[in-house]
């Protein structure tokens, strides 16, 4: 399952809201997380 980067939390991919950087598919709980790694996402990225 995949980990929302942002707040940590796991998530069905199914029910997961996506976003794509740097050619690759990130999944997120909310837009609310999903808004927050838009604007900043090196600061997630591991």
């Amino acid at each position: 399952m995949p980990t929302d980067p942002v707040c940590g939390i796991e998530m069905d991919e199914d029910l997961a809201t996506v976003y794509e950087y740097d050619d690759k598919r990130y999944y997120f709980c909310c837009e609310g997380c999903k808004s927050i790694f838009s604007r900043k996402p090196k600061k997630y990225l591991k």
